[in-house]
């Protein structure tokens, strides 16, 4: 037996392509993990995109299940709160911005407060850094989004303070980064509307 050992332990055959075989194994593994980056870096953005939409998707459920609920008399200060939902985004920073019953840069240039804002109820826009919008509709009856300001006794109104004549007074904008959880809440001021709580 130690015979065969002593002849095992003497066979150099082999020994000068271990150096080539571990070079050849390493440039190997190196291509197959460039290969995986490259792809990761292709995949990648469709993984945010598939987020984004079924955040905005499961938003506009959220916002369409309180749409025929009872409504806060915003009059009066001792009217219930109305039906309300707790929308939850997480957004990537190429998401340039959401907008709820308005598109807030119509002509597509980054700048949302050098145009006329463009009035798109039951609607939900966001923007992409690249340009690229996408709409989200509303199912049931057609409401305004509107932005809402707390008064002094932490009572929800809507703000009267913005920009009517650009039409930055209807529509609620989100402009990012984008994440947290956004409030909305079904009230009536002559009519039913959508006001934000954040």
């Amino acid at each position: 037996m130690s015979g065969k050992m002593h002849v095992f332990l003497d066979d150099t055959r082999g020994v000068d392509t271990i150096p080539l075989k571990l070079v050849v194994y390493l440039a190997l593994t190196c291509a197959v993990m460039v290969l995986i980056a490259v792809s990761w870096g292709n995949i990648m953005p469709f993984i945010e995109g598939a987020d984004v939409d079924e955040q905005i998707t499961d938003a506009a459920l959220k916002i369409t299940s309180i749409k025929q609920g009872a409504a806060r008399d915003i009059q009066d200060t001792r009217s219930a709160d109305g039906s309300m939902c707790v929308v939850e985004l997480s957004l990537p920073d190429n998401v340039r911005f959401v907008g709820f019953g308005v598109d807030p840069d119509p002509d597509a240039n980054g700048n949302l407060t050098d145009s006329e804002w463009v009035v798109e109820e039951n609607t939900i826009v966001y923007q992409y850094s690249n340009g690229v919008k996408k709409r989200v509709f509303l199912n049931g009856e057609t409401v305004q989004f509107r932005n809402g300001v707390q008064d002094a006794n932490g009572i929800w109104f809507i703000d009267t303070n913005l920009d009517v004549a650009n039409g930055h007074d209807v529509g609620v904008v989100l402009d990012r980064p984008i994440s947290g959880e956004f409030i909305f809440e079904m009230v009536f001021d002559g009519e039913r509307c959508m006001l934000s709580r954040f």
